[in-house]
């Protein structure tokens, strides 16, 4: 019983943390309240942040293009969903005033096909709560869940509905498909399979916990992954919606796993991070990261002992894992860290000028961090060194 209930307490708290981010982000001041949402196709970066959206090239890091709707109360958190020279985004809703409890929330669709965005269409009419989950986009559909419990089917030309799945409370994680089948996780505890072409469930399996992790796939062995804040990676079958396996963390989890080479990587609210077994879940390894070598500018030796939650999905590249950690609340830094895939071994450590919650991306040999610095909205590091290797600074308005 414990398990199960202690979630929804720090749920609850979560949600008091983000109405608040959405109040101060009016206030006017130089850094928004927001972090950014990161997302890539490979060659460019789509960064949501403060009240605008930008495409970015990484090698240059040049604008490609921005959008900033005339509403300047509302800013954006969920990473936008760029395929084919469109881009899906919703907004985290703007309040109508005081004396109105109303919030009105907006589904863009941009053609950024010639280093421009135009919007297309707008919907306002169909999301009555936030936009934590980057948008899914997949043959001309895109896929958009929001936190007043709708999975949204909308065409990406038009904006027209398709279709809603509703669950009974708010989805923070992007739909993940699969062979015309969309699997979505719930803060409602539920893991559920649904019909692509027409929103039907398929089948639901309920967990102990709550989830804002996005699912993932295994096609290898037919299983579909979910990492819950009842501190286990649970494994269902694709098929059957029965579970297969569940593994024990330290704390509730998060993120999402990352998959590579038969081998799944998560890490925890704890800070613990582990390798397991994407087949039986075996764990292979665990490590924390739980040492900081640097604060503030200033060595520390021995090396300051932290207890920065991993909220974001770790990225997996030529042997090496890279975890991004909260780090130190004292002195407001993040940390991220290179781990030798094979062993837990850490390789490499940097000190980040602010605590790390968006999902790290691997462009070309840099990894990439989203954050709410004054020293950039991004940063990239080598791959190998963790040196760095360039900053981008967000473009006045």
């Amino acid at each position: 019983m414990f398990i199960g209930k202690r979630p929804y307490a720090r749920l609850t708290l979560l949600l008091l943390i983000l109405a608040t981010l959405a109040l101060t982000s009016c206030s006017g001041s130089a850094v928004p309240a927001n972090w950014p949402g990161l997302s890539t196709d490979g060659e460019n970066l789509y960064v949501a942040y403060g009240a605008g959206v930008l495409g970015i090239e990484a090698a240059t890091q040049d604008v490609l293009w921005s959008y900033r709707p005339e509403n300047a109360s509302l800013f954006f958190y969920a990473p936008p969903s760029v395929e084919n020279g469109r881009a899906i985004i919703g907004d985290f809703g703007a309040a109508q005033g005081l004396f109105s409890p109303q919030t009105v929330v907006s589904i863009y669709g941009l053609d950024v096909s010639d280093r421009n965005a135009q919007p297309i269409w707008t919907r306002n009419d169909l999301a009555k709560d936030r936009i934590v989950a980057g948008p899914l986009q997949v043959d001309g559909v895109a896929y958009v869940a929001t936190a007043d419990n709708l999975l949204l089917a909308l065409e990406v030309e038009t904006g027209e509905e398709l279709w809603r799945f509703a669950t009974e409370f708010s989805i923070w994680a992007t739909p993940t498909y699969y062979e015309e089948t969309l699997f979505v996780a719930s803060l409602d505890r539920h893991l559920y399979a649904i019909d692509a072409t027409d929103g039907s469930e398929k089948w639901a399996i309920e967990l102990s916990g709550a989830m804002s992790a996005e699912p993932v796939v295994n096609p290898e062995n037919n299983l579909v992954y979910a990492a819950s804040y009842d501190r286990e990676l649970h494994a269902i079958d694709i098929d059957s919606g029965n579970e297969v396996w569940a593994v024990q963390a330290t704390d509730w989890i998060w993120s999402a796993p990352a998959l590579a080479n038969g081998t799944l990587y998560f890490g925890d609210s704890s800070g613990n991070v582990f390798a397991v077994d994407a087949a039986d879940g075996e764990v292979l390894w665990e490590s924390g990261v739980h040492a900081m070598n640097t604060v503030a500018g200033v060595t520390q030796n021995p090396p300051l002992e932290i207890k920065g939650a991993i909220q974001a999905s770790p990225a997996v590249h030529n042997g090496m894992v890279y975890f991004a950690s909260l780090g130190n609340g004292a002195s407001e830094e993040g940390l991220l860290v290179a781990l030798d895939a094979a062993s837990g071994d850490e390789l490499w450590q940097v000190t980040t000028p602010a605590p790390l919650f968006a999902d790290p991306v691997i462009v070309d040999d840099v990894i990439v961090i989203a954050m709410q610095s004054e020293a950039g909205i991004l940063q990239a590091y080598e791959l190998e060194t963790g040196d760095l290797s360039w900053s981008f600074q967000a473009p006045e308005n």
